[in-house]
């Protein structure tokens, strides 16, 4: 099915095949679907699995901006405001002298989707974001505001011979809203269990046990500390604590980002050489 085309139909064959199907003719029949449709999933709407009023558990703001300062175009940083926790602001920075600036909020706190707007330009004035973004920084795109579903322990992931990755499995991380990483893994458990489990029907189990082998306890994890982050005086003792050295700094961020496993703690079997010593996805200081 060519890209920009939309999905009208996934639909199991008699012989054992799966035929998908969108509009202007473009149809195709597998013996597996893959379904990497992001949160709203298509697939996972036609096949009736979707979850009726489904808006995710987090909700991300982010805006372009260019010529940032120094500080923003060379480091990452993450704010942890007592009015967005457990949600979080940040500022990542981009080629160019560029930086994506923004900030998440879990849903069913005090804050919600529709104050976000709102509250963003006031988020950018205050005196420690403005600081690091520079007086001459601009934005150079509108901003965006997009729903994040993490909810990998009770979602289903496969029906038949469809399974479901990424944003439509709801496997974006609890504390952070990250997603990449556990989409990424998604589809490469996906894939193993396609290519390895041998029978047809044992494909969809071995998947199922994969993701939550991988998953489900940094989930577990991941949601106990959002309620820890949800209180503004264990949050800060949180920081300050993560903030003792440059070790303590460098392994929070890589922890909080997922560079190694939230609950490696608990699960010694992914326990390896220099995990805690190598300096990880991100170089920080």
């Amino acid at each position: 099915v060519r890209e920009g085309r939309t999905l009208r139909a996934v639909t199991p064959q008699p012989d054992g095949t799966v035929r998908v199907e969108a509009d202007g003719g473009d149809a195709v029949a597998a013996p597996h679907v893959v379904a990497a449709d992001g949160m709203w999933s298509p697939a996972r709407k036609l096949l009736g699995v979707a979850t009726p009023g489904y808006l995710g558990e987090w909700h991300a703001f982010r805006q372009y901006f260019t010529n940032v300062g120094p500080d923003a175009a060379r480091d990452l940083y993450v704010w942890f405001e007592d009015d967005l926790l457990p949600g979080y602001a940040w500022s990542f920075p981009l080629p160019g002298g560029g930086a994506n600036v923004g900030f998440g909020i879990r849903r069913g706190g005090a804050l919600t989707t529709h104050d976000m707007k709102a509250l963003w330009p006031e988020l950018l004035r205050r005196p420690h974001i403005a600081a690091v973004l520079g007086p001459d920084a601009r934005p150079e795109s509108p901003h965006r505001a997009w729903p994040i579903p993490a909810r990998i322990d009770r979602v289903t992931l496969s029906t038949g011979r469809p399974r479901f990755v990424g944003d439509a499995a709801a496997a974006t991380d609890a504390l952070t809203g990250e997603g990449i990483g556990q989409a990424l893994e998604t589809g490469i458990l996906a894939a193993g269990a396609i290519l390895g489990a041998g029978r047809p029907d044992a494909v969809a189990p071995a998947y199922e046990r994969a993701v939550r082998a991988a998953l489900v306890a940094d989930h577990r994890m991941s949601t106990a500390l959002a309620g820890v982050l949800a209180r503004p005086r264990l949050a800060r003792g949180a920081v300050r604590v993560a903030g003792a050295s440059a070790w303590t700094r460098r392994n929070f961020a890589r922890w909080l980002f997922e560079d190694y496993p939230r609950a490696v703690v608990a699960t010694p079997r992914r326990w390896h050489r220099g995990m805690f010593t190598g300096p990880g996805a991100y170089r920080l200081d």
